[in-house]
């Protein structure tokens, strides 16, 4: 089963602008693809994994590098990232270290599980970004890696765990100006349904999504507080064939302690 990743956006229509600028995402997308080459890359490299033109490439670099975002500091031409990374990854708070202690805890959700497990932070008020995830053992589950994405739909279980934190004023403002897509014949399309899955959300304290963001794709997602406020979520992702009563019951228990670990 492939996961479509549906959710992903260029441009979020809860933050109205007169415009994105290609580029500017484009250069993102190198730093996020440097971060999976701790050791550098090559232009060619990135060239590869980009699927951009090496003037491209080439381009953006140096305008990384005038900016201190990227560095070349060997002698092999391999590009890594930079000290202004560094820097701002540093005074990110509370987030800081999160995806490196993240890693060891869903490496045990997924040992544990024997599912897909990852971790995601909110980057809006209905939007949120994975930053790490764990692949499961079968055969037979999640094959699109997810981490790196940015997710908007509704029809995901970390979108609607952001939404129950909203005051009720707030959230009616934000679901007024969604698009509630419809994925699946299950799909939530519906406001007020969609309130009333978010207000179960609240009381029971985990998100609970089955066959809405795809056929046959099913997920339980639980927040990581620190002094209240939600900074992450964690979650599993499996066939709907295999989310069990059971399995739920072992994932919910399995994901509350890995989120009492990586929050207070």
């Amino acid at each position: 089963m492939t996961a479509v990743n549906s959710g992903t956006i260029e441009a979020n229509p809860l933050l109205p602008g007169t415009g994105r600028n290609e580029s500017l995402r484009r250069a993102f997308d190198l730093l996020e693809l440097l971060a999976r080459h701790p050791h550098g890359a090559s232009v060619a490299e990135l060239c590869q994994d980009s699927d951009l033109p090496r003037s491209t490439v080439s381009r953006l670099l140096a305008s990384l590098f005038d900016a201190g975002a990227v560095s070349r500091p060997g002698n092999d031409r391999k590009w890594v990232l930079g000290p202004t990374i560094m820097r701002l990854t540093n005074a990110v708070a509370p987030l800081a270290g999160l995806q490196e202690r993240s890693r060891e805890v869903l490496e045990q959700i997924t040992t544990d599980i024997g599912e897909t497990s990852m971790v995601a932070v909110p980057t809006g008020p209905a939007t949120a970004r994975v930053i790490d995830e764990v692949r499961g053992p079968k055969l037979v589950g999640v094959l699109d890696p997810w981490a790196g994405e940015t997710i908007s739909s509704a029809a995901s279980g970390f979108v609607r765990m952001l939404l129950a934190e909203l005051p009720e004023a707030e959230l009616d403002r934000i679901i007024s100006r969604m698009e509630l897509v419809r994925h699946t014949p299950k799909t939530i399309t519906d406001p007020l349904l969609l309130a009333r899955a978010i207000e179960d959300i609240r009381r029971q304290g985990h998100v609970v999504v089955v066959d809405e963001l795809e056929d046959g794709l099913a997920g339980l997602g639980y927040p990581v507080r620190k002094g209240g406020q939600l900074v992450a979520m964690l979650a599993v992702y499996l066939p709907t064939i295999r989310f069990t009563p059971e399995l739920q019951s072992k994932a919910l228990a399995v994901l509350e302690r890995g989120a009492r670990e990586l929050g207070d």
